[in-house]
């Protein structure tokens, strides 16, 4: 179906569109134009000095330029054409025209090639300078030592030589004050072009110098702890196994441990003075004693002056010397005390895995059973602890714990949650009717551990059941059934005590309550609330003493309740 209105309408609205479209798009073009023209006279003034500038200056300079080019390619054709005609009359005639057209076109275009030599000169004076100081940049400098006029050793720059002379001081080091063993060296330096393969190391020059001096010297190998030399000995291999067997001692058995020094040791095999030789035992009592070092001792509880003292092999004289007559009885936990401890020369650090297992604690996890009172509580399922098995790096030095890094952790047995169920409902208000049911129920709905039965004990025989477990104080202790309260109050051995009479000849008592809910005379339901669990009268702990009376006789409660 058509509709002629609508699409005529459709028709005029489109032709609209494009009218409106072209108009619009014409006046653009004619403003942009306008603009243009106007822009222009208004920035001619500016164009044409900037014209008028470059063709003044850049634009004279590229014009003659030109016209230099077109006149040497000219005058390459002619030059060629006279040199093809001279060839055929001669070498001679040749070689003169060579010589002609060089001439004749050097005066010609001497102006061009001027230009160009102005040009080329600077920068090829450059490119010179950089390479030459490229050249002497790249070489190495170092300085030559000499003394008396030969040449002791190349070294890199003077601080080389102030580490072999401090190395030199080292080693010249001697028990007699009169000798006249010493250092008088005085060198001279030169600055040189050098080979840097030929640089000699500090340890190298001190050789020299001692060398160089009136000393009497011999080669040995010197033991240095932490920049200090500590001593010499003639062989090295025996130093070498002094120090192993140092590191060999502190390791022990654990073949898996790693022992290095704490301090920076270091042998240098070299030329030393004759009088600071020892011999290899010295050595070895030297780096393998000990030496008295002051430290703080924390007194902890349970310190005496007699017990720290014995702890630390001194006596309490010597701990009131070096801590001013202050050490006596009345030592308090926290009191600091100075001590003096043996610290060996060359302390060990000992780096070594230990694996071991500490127990995993388990979380307590309560469920609710709305079935139940709010009073009820029951250990669904024990907790029990898990194992965790962990390895640690551990650092020791001189035999102390200094620092332990964790490398694993591992679960070999997961703990176990330990389940409880807690009663949610509310225990309705029980009514004052006293009526028996004719069956009793569980005395403490919240606890079911029964600590001692209906038994003998201690030379006397046990005439209820004690029921207690984990916070077994202020616990509710409910009627076993409906009945009326014979007695609530003290009684001897039983504490606070609570007697119900439930009729038929049955009556149930609840000892050694923390408080009492009911009095004498009230008439109670089955499951109310009469005590709080509690430790009254004759008891080692919160508990409640329940027993049964069928006519007069206590018989086993257990054969009339069950947890």
């Amino acid at each position: 179906m058509q509709f002629p209105k609508l699409k005529k309408l459709s028709k005029n609205v489109f032709e609209d569109l494009n009218d409106f479209l072209y108009i619009v798009g014409i006046q653009s073009v004619r403003i942009l134009k306008r603009v243009r023209r106007r822009l222009t006279r208004f920035l001619r003034p500016a164009t044409n000095l900037f014209k008028h500038l470059y063709a003044v200056s850049v634009g004279r300079q590229i014009a003659g330029l030109k016209k230099e080019i077109r006149s040497i390619r000219e005058g390459f054709s002619i030059a060629g054409k006279r040199i093809s005609e001279a060839k055929k009359q001669g070498y001679w005639r040749t070689f003169t025209e060579y010589v002609w057209v060089a001439g004749k076109s050097f005066v010609r275009h001497r102006g061009f090639l001027f230009s160009i030599l102005n040009i080329l000169v600077p920068v090829g004076a450059t490119f010179l300078l950089v390479m030459t100081v490229q050249h002497w940049t790249g070489l190495t400098y170092g300085l030559v030592l000499s003394y008396d006029g030969q040449e002791v050793a190349t070294i890199q720059n003077e601080k080389v030589f102030e580490q072999a002379t401090e190395l030199v001081s080292q080693r010249m080091v001697h028990d007699t004050v009169a000798s006249d063993l010493g250092v008088k060296f005085t060198p001279t330096f030169q600055l040189a072009i050098v080979d840097a393969s030929r640089f000699s190391t500090a340890n190298y020059v001190c050789d020299q110098i001692i060398q160089q001096s009136n000393g009497i010297i011999e080669e040995a190998s010197g033991l240095y702890v932490d920049g200090d030399l500590i001593g010499t000995v003639k062989s090295s291999a025996d130093l070498r196994f002094i120090l192993q067997n140092i590191l060999n001692k502190a390791r022990g058995s654990d073949t898996g441990a790693t022992a290095a020094f704490a301090e920076d040791v270091e042998t240098v095999t070299g030329l030393f003075p004759t009088t600071t030789i020892i011999t290899t035992e010295a050595m070895n009592k030297l780096i393998t004693g000990t030496s008295k070092s002051g430290v703080t001792y924390t007194v902890k509880d349970g310190d005496t002056a007699t017990s720290i003292a014995k702890a630390n092999n001194t006596t309490i004289a010597e701990l009131n010397k070096i801590n001013n007559n202050q050490i006596g009885d009345d030592l308090h936990p926290g009191d600091l005390i100075n001590l003096e401890v043996s610290v060996p020369m060359l302390g060990v650090e000992l780096v070594k895995n230990i694996t071991y297992q500490v127990p995993l604690s388990y979380k307590t996890v309560t469920m609710q059973d709305d079935s139940q009172y709010t009073d009820y509580s029951k250990v669904k399922t024990e907790g029990a602890n898990g194992v965790q098995q962990c390895v640690d790096k551990v650092y020791y030095v001189n035999g102390v714990e200094s620092k332990r890094d964790v490398i694993t952790r591992t679960v070999i047995t997961p703990s176990v949650d330990k389940v409880v169920i807690t009663g949610t409902k509310k225990r309705p208000k029980y009514s004052s009717s006293g009526e028996s049911t004719g069956s009793l129920m569980w005395p403490v709905p919240s606890l079911h551990t029964i600590t001692t039965y209906f038994t003998w004990r201690w030379g006397s025989f046990h005439t209820g059941i004690d029921i207690s477990g984990g916070g077994a104080y202020g616990r509710t202790i409910v009627a076993a059934d409906g009945g009326v309260v014979v007695s609530s109050g003290w009684k001897n051995g039983y504490g606070n005590c609570v007697q119900i009479n439930h009729g038929g000849g049955i009556q149930t008592l609840y000892g050694h309550a923390s408080k009492l809910l009911v009095r004498a005379g009230q008439r109670v339901s089955k499951g109310q609330a009469i005590a709080l669990v509690g430790s009254t009268g004759n008891s080692t702990g919160p508990h409640c003493h329940f027993e049964v009376i069928k006519n007069g006789t206590k018989v086993n409660p257990l054969g009339y309740v069950a947890r």
